[in-house]
């Protein structure tokens, strides 16, 4: 949907397409893997003697979360087989261990913030010097693969941080409760389908929003995942980007 939505012929929508792919698979495997390489410092290789330990894609993508990660934004990878029971300490275990892919995606949210504020300003000496049009293009590429990367990591860090099973944030929730809470023992059998009714709903509201030109701009926060995360994502990214544009000028 990025690709067809700015790409202006065949060869950009093939672009932004292999873009997007590359962004989706760094963002999802890095999270993964961030989270057995934390289980492994608290003592347990589960992760490991599963063959979690790697950066071959093919080993932490999930089908249908890769295909929602492409059509609507957010999604999820095959989860890092992990047993609490083997963590030198159980709670800091737990804990750590979920929080390890959102920071992972932070940083790499962040960095790639500095990566956007450089590129812009690359693309904009490209526009002011006269450069080539194939120079502006390469420019204006890695201009879309760095905010492409700087706005789905975000959208992963606050769509996993949600106190939701199977999600990182519920796993924090759950490190400080007892296993029959009644929370976590709703959200253990209901958590999943709470999570697809969000993501259609979104994907719903955004499609109809862009399709149907009648419909009043307040129907659009019946999304409620969609405007959760937009709201939340902007402000970071616009925090990262003016971070950056101390140190970098614009032109």
């Amino acid at each position: 949907m990025f690709a067809f939505r700015y790409a202006q012929d065949p060869l950009d929508y093939f672009v932004l397409l292999v873009i997007t792919l590359i962004v989706v698979v760094i963002s999802l495997v890095l999270h993964e893997l961030a989270h057995g390489l934390v289980a492994k410092w608290n003592g347990d290789y589960t992760a490991k003697y599963a063959g979690r330990l790697t950066l071959n894609p093919l080993k932490h993508i999930d089908p249908i979360g890769f295909l929602m990660m492409m059509l609507v934004g957010f999604g999820y990878a095959k989860p890092v087989p992990v047993n609490p029971n083997n963590f030198r300490h159980y709670r800091r275990g737990m804990v750590t261990v979920a929080i390890a892919g959102v920071i992972v995606n932070l940083i790499i949210a962040f960095i790639g913030a500095l990566g956007l504020c450089l590129m812009n300003l690359a693309f904009n000496h490209a526009l002011i010097d006269g450069a080539s049009a194939a120079a502006v293009k390469v420019c204006w590429y890695l201009l879309q693969f760095f905010g492409k990367l700087v706005t789905l990591n975000l959208c992963l860090l606050f769509f996993n941080i949600l106190p939701i099973f199977p999600l990182d944030g519920f796993r924090v929730i759950e490190a400080f409760t007892r296993y029959n809470n009644r929370f976590c023992a709703f959200m253990r059998v209901n958590g999943r389908y709470i999570l697809y009714g969000l993501v259609g709903l979104s994907f719903i509201v955004s499609t109809a929003m862009e399709n149907f030109a009648n419909i009043p701009s307040w129907f659009g926060y019946l999304d409620v995942l969609g405007t959760y995360l937009k709201f939340f994502s902007s402000h970071l990214y616009n925090w990262f980007t003016q971070f950056w544009g101390l140190m970098v000028p614009i032109y």
